[in-house]
């Protein structure tokens, strides 16, 4: 646990550093004053289902979220928070995407719970998302289409100038992305009874289509008994709920100071 701990302050040292180098104006305004929150899955979709108890994973995520946009809510109530969903409804998850850049959000954050596949050994703990580099275009080309963040006519107007400054918006995207994803890691081993999975980089829509820093927290596995009892309680909910909280502090201050 030490040494993990130890890495991840390694990571986030590094990860620091070269926000407070890099110039992060593209991102239009240095004031956090709009959050996504989405809560996977809902109505017609389950998610996944824990193998003990049955329980779903739309079940699990839905308050853990809006523990969350009210811890939020209650200590920095000028910060507008849209929810993908308040109750058991269903919606594409492109919809929530675009709903998040059409609404200018500042950071997208995703809350899933995870299931090992039939073949796997067995899996348990969490694990943060990002998007996979290699899909680092594909995601500058959505933003020059769906951007509502980056006054492009301050350095030009023609499709080159857009890509240029889709490009460097995203690199500075990237890394609040991985800043995040490092003190949500540090928090959730420091306030949950969870293990770390690490940081994982993935091709998944919520980080792909989201014109701005975005995570996905599998909040761990339903297959495993452990895991299943423990976010399916109160405590285990809330737990989760005041890790992802707290980090959302450390994450609101290096923003609002780049």
């Amino acid at each position: 646990m030490k040494f993990n701990k130890l890495r991840i302050l390694c990571s986030l040292l590094i990860i620091h550093c070269s926000l407070l180098i890099t110039n992060c104006s593209l991102l239009a305004q240095s004031k956090l004053d709009v959050i996504y929150i989405d809560a996977g899955h809902g109505g017609k979709d389950p998610g996944t289902i824990g193998d003990k108890t049955g329980v779903q994973e739309k079940n699990i995520v839905l308050p853990i979220s809006m523990k969350l946009g009210k811890m939020i809510e209650s200590k920095y109530p000028d910060i507008k928070i849209i929810y993908s969903r308040t109750t058991d409804e269903f919606s594409q998850v492109r919809d929530r995407t675009i709903a998040a850049n059409n609404n200018r959000a500042k950071l997208f954050v995703s809350i899933h719970a995870n299931h090992k596949k039939l073949e796997e050994s067995d899996k348990k703990g969490f694990e943060v998302y990002l998007l996979n580099k290699e899909r680092f275009p594909e995601a500058v080309e959505f933003t020059m289409k769906q951007n509502f963040q980056i006054a492009f006519e301050q350095f030009g107007r023609d499709t080159l100038d857009n890509y240029i400054f889709s490009s460097l918006a995203h690199a500075g995207y990237t890394r609040f992305s991985e800043y995040l994803a490092s003190i949500i890691e540090i928090n959730m081993l420091s306030h949950t009874e969870l293990e770390s999975r690490g940081i994982i980089q993935a091709g998944n829509w919520v980080t792909l289509g989201a014109s701005m820093p975005s995570v996905l927290v599998e909040t761990g596995y339903l297959s495993d008994p452990n895991d299943e009892i423990y976010l399916s309680s109160e405590k285990g909910q809330n737990e989760v709920a005041i890790a992802l909280f707290t980090a959302f502090q450390n994450y609101k201050v290096l923003y609002e100071a780049t």
